[in-house]
């Protein structure tokens, strides 16, 4: 039983400043001006109960609804995902995706069982890293919202490489050995994450002088078009396998010093050293346990993709191999992580350059694609030919895409829907030199499986001032988003109104957690065997006196068992 304490009275509305909420004063009718900041308040939770009153419509069908209860019913059989690179849900039997990930975790040149000990000592190691290097530089505040004091243990899950999976063979043929997928360590909430935050932040601006880094495809066709190429030039594609794993993290730390210590005085540097850099650097990469089911292993060789600073430290590291493998024979050289395209003044520099890529590092190793029979070579989303000098260049989506947009029947603003039309449609008029009719008939062709006739109408923007506060409320239809855009309007408060939709398939179905317990006490005071709720955080609960029936709301940012037990504590 929780000790009693005063009634506390609160009104909530979702995302509005607290400082416009005074809770210690009450506000009678009276006192309400008609233009008064909390009269929109009043005003925007009138137009929501008025819409919790109405008849509820579903955008789905019959048929759409029924489908959607069977998935749910076998969430515990089926295991969910989003493919790797196509966007489509991949679902697979539980039993087959457990062995694709131990057929990943039995290398054991990559991973290794551990203990709880040893992501202790992690979590430790962090903690120290910003206690003595962070904390002096940029001081106790800053410090204090780096250390996480209750870190989670990442989780292990591995994505279907849906683009490799064999034609010859149908996909419920499959067995484990013959599916390609990606590892991924879900760092979120781990007890590295916040601190590799910081570094990306501080390490990023180094990125511009990586030259064969690109950002998107704008910055590609724009070296590209600026590029000389004669007309005894030749290109091609080139790809690292397994990049992630691969790279020697002590060579990738190496490279990420030297190209600091070379553009510090170009850079904000936060009054960080090379020596600490190196410091935050390695106590991030010493983060490196993890947990799949109830077991935990430990990645002893490479990057965890799924670290925030994994990215970098990557691109920095090819960097290297390249500045000793390219030669003048190469006329551009660019590179979006690990996909490379690459022009050469003859075919035999381009082979050269590859073999040369191949030599450097005995784990780090590159695939080869050439133009097809038109001459044309995918990269990321265009197709480039070049023919005797001349550049020319199409939108191009992968065969294995699954094509999915926002479809017109789903729960999302009216403006999200026109954006995304809009800029399919730009982006397709933007990476074509030529008009292709092949490209119109695909993107036609995407509009229509996903419920759009043509290019939407003008349409309505949420309200948003300069540098004003989010204001996130949840979309529950076109007509009370409007009103309530037209009441932020009026309210002349500093405001960027920003509409939540509801739950989409991807947030019902998938999880990277599936395989653990969730709540690791036998005899849990709080769980039961419905309701797994001792782990959960960011989240707002009620507790009960069972005496005298008092209620008390509350909020934690911390596993929810460690709140409610200083409650219990503070009735003795």
């Amino acid at each position: 039983m929780v000790p009693r304490r005063p009634k506390i009275w609160c009104h909530i509305a979702a995302g509005i400043p607290r400082s416009l909420i005074q809770p210690s004063v009450y506000h009678s009718r009276s006192n309400l001006h008609k233009d008064s900041p909390l009269s929109e308040i009043v005003k925007l939770l009138k137009i929501y109960h008025n819409e919790a009153t109405q008849t509820y419509r579903s955008n789905l069908t019959r048929r759409e609804q029924e489908g959607l209860k069977k998935l749910l019913h076998l969430k515990n059989k089926l295991r969910f995902m989003v493919g790797e690179k196509c966007g489509s849900f991949v679902v697979v039997p539980q039993s087959l995706d457990k062995k694709i990930i131990d057929n990943t975790l039995s290398d054991s040149t990559t991973y290794t069982e551990t203990t709880a000990a040893a992501f202790r000592r992690a979590c430790e190691k962090v903690r120290e890293t910003i206690l003595t290097v962070v904390k002096p530089r940029l001081g106790s505040s800053v410090a204090k919202g780096l250390l996480d004091l209750h870190p989670v243990v990442p989780a292990f899950y591995c994505l279907v490489k849906t683009h490799k999976l064999p034609s010859s063979t149908a996909p419920s043929q499959l067995s484990a050995n013959e599916i390609k997928a990606r590892p991924i360590v879900a760092s979120c909430g781990g007890p590295s994450d916040r601190l590799s935050w910081l570094l990306v932040q501080l390490l990023s601006p180094l990125l511009q002088f990586v030259r064969a880094h690109i950002v998107n495809v704008d910055a590609f066709l724009s070296s590209l078009s600026e590029c000389q190429v004669p007309p005894t030039a030749a290109y091609a594609s080139f790809d690292v396998v397994s990049l992630y794993t691969n790279v020697d993290n002590n060579s990738a730390i190496r490279a990420v010093i030297h190209l600091f210590e070379q553009n510090q005085s170009l850079i904000p540097n936060m009054g960080f050293s090379a020596g600490d850099i190196t410091i935050m650097i390695e106590a991030v990469l010493s983060c490196n346990v993890f947990r799949f089911g109830n077991k935990l292993f430990e990645q002893i060789r490479g990057l965890s993709k799924g670290n925030r600073i994994a990215p970098l430290l990557a691109i920095i590291f090819l960097d290297q191999i390249e500045k000793m493998s390219l030669t003048s024979g190469i006329l551009l050289y660019k590179r979006y992580i690990d996909d490379v395209f690459v022009v050469g003044t003859t075919g035999m520099e381009v082979e050269a350059t590859f073999d040369r890529l191949n030599a450097f590092d005995q784990h780090v190793s590159y695939t080869i694609e050439r133009p097809d029979d038109e001459e044309y070579l995918p990269f990321l989303n265009t197709k480039v030919r070049i023919v005797q000098g001349q550049k020319e260049h199409v939108w191009y989506k992968k065969a294995a895409s699954s094509n999915i947009l926002v479809h017109a029947r789903s729960a999302h603003p009216h403006f999200i829907k026109a954006n995304v039309v809009r800029n399919l449609i730009r982006t397709k008029d933007k990476l074509c030199t030529t008009k292709d009719l092949e490209v119109e008939k695909t993107i036609s062709l995407i509009l229509e499986e996903n419920g759009y006739n043509g290019n939407p109408t003008t349409t309505w923007l949420p309200h948003a001032t300069l540098d004003g506060l989010p204001l996130i409320l949840p979309y529950v239809g076109e007509h009370p988003a409007r009103a309530v855009n037209e009441v932020v309007k009026r309210s002349g408060l500093p405001i960027r109104l920003v509409f939540r939709p509801p739950p989409t398939l991807k947030h019902l179905l998938t999880s990277t957690r599936i395989y653990e317990d969730k709540c690791p006490e036998v005899d849990c005071q709080y769980c039961t065997k419905e309701e797994k709720i001792c782990q959960l955080r960011g989240t707002v609960y009620l507790i009960r006196c069972e005496g005298c029936g008092e209620k008390y709301v509350g909020e934690t940012m911390r596993p929810l068992r460690r709140r409610l037990d200083e409650h219990r504590r503070a009735q003795h």
